[in-house]
């Protein structure tokens, strides 16, 4: 491959990506055909109600899917600058994790170790990755304490993660994903459970190091908010599958998928304190029992007989985006008034 098709390569490249677990009631089809992309310097939002498969998706990447009940299906594929990770063996995953792709978890109480100072946790990353003797390693930590905004970071270097605030530890999580400055960093759901000021200097820092670092970024969330501010693209899962992708203005504008215009309906308006919220009737069904045609359709309220018996491919939206509805080939079938009385039905 010559230097300039390696330029137009993404950096990551998703295709067919399904990830099951063995439960007692049968297969589990958490992840059930997933293909994006993502490119040097972009961030994808994908976003969905819990349960959509979105933390699935992105553990799967790193090959961090857990043994035995998960298992990523033969025929998947996620290559990272044309390379194939599926099936890769475990010495090169650990290479890859934390040193090309860098994620930062859910819940930083539970994912950095308690007993162990938080110095010596951002420490071992640079050690491993970018092979530095521990004295300087120590300082590059202290160094990006500093850079994701600890105070007193020389000092903060001893400290336990329970001698810190949420904030402080997410910010302890990014500094370490950071630590070894990888391509792609995966944030799953980075500013949950933080105050709305912590929540905006999360995301600020996270642009400022993305622009520093020329990385790409895949932000997990169920808030459309972050996703309007940050991302550049966009990706609706639900039940396992992606249901919508577009540019994120074009998502605001004009949501082509029911799921999604359903989500945004559901969020609080803030000029109108006193009306009532919307809701998507229903929940999320088990992924052991998908249903038969589109996924959506038991709470959708413009299904009608073809949804049922059929799912549809992701179709192209006149926007230059795609969507996983039929309502694409026929849009007279839309309700104009869909999800404002939080009831479903068929027209």
């Amino acid at each position: 491959m010559d230097a300039a098709s390696r330029r137009d390569m993404p950096l990551l490249e998703v295709e067919e990506l399904s990830t099951w677990f063995r439960t007692r009631s049968g297969d589990a089809h958490a992840v059930d055909g997933v293909s994006f992309q993502l490119r040097a310097g972009e961030t994808l939002g994908l976003v969905g109600e819990s349960g959509s498969g979105k933390s699935v998706t992105a553990l799967s990447l790193l090959g961090l899917v857990p043994r035995p009940a998960g298992r990523i299906v033969t025929g998947s594929s996620v290559r990272l600058r044309g390379e194939e990770l599926v099936g890769a063996d475990e010495r090169r995953l650990r290479a890859v994790r934390g040193g090309e792709i860098a994620m930062v978890f859910q819940e930083p109480m539970t994912s950095l170790n308690p007993v162990l100072t938080i110095g010596r946790q951002v420490e071992e990353g640079i050690r491993i990755h970018r092979r530095l003797p521990a004295n300087e390693a120590r300082s590059e930590a202290v160094r990006m304490l500093e850079r994701v905004g600890i105070p007193e970071p020389a000092d903060r270097i001893r400290a336990y993660p329970h001698q810190l605030s949420g904030g402080m530890r997410q910010r302890v999580m990014i500094a370490m994903a950071l630590a070894c400055r990888p391509s792609i960093l995966v944030a799953d759901e980075p500013t949950t459970a933080l105050d709305v000021t912590v929540q905006a200097q999360i995301l600020e820092l996270l642009l400022d190091l993305q622009r520093e670092l020329g990385m790409a970024i895949l932000l997990i969330t169920h808030d459309l908010g972050v996703v309007a501010e940050v991302a550049d693209r966009v990706a609706v899962m639900y039940a396992g599958r992606i249901v919508e992708t577009a540019t994120v203005e074009d998502l605001f504008e004009a949501p082509a998928h029911p799921y999604t215009a359903g989500l945004m309906a559901a969020v609080p308006d803030p000029d109108r304190p006193a009306q009532r919220l919307t809701a998507i009737p229903g929940n999320v069904p088990e992924p052991t029992r998908w249903p038969d045609g589109c996924r959506f359709h038991p709470r959708c309220p413009h299904a009608w007989e073809r949804c049922r018996g059929a799912e549809p491919g992701l179709l192209e939206t006149a926007a230059g985006g795609r969507s996983r509805c039929w309502l694409i080939e026929e849009p007279d079938r839309r309700l104009p008034t869909a999800f404002s009385s939080g009831t479903g039905g068929e027209p």
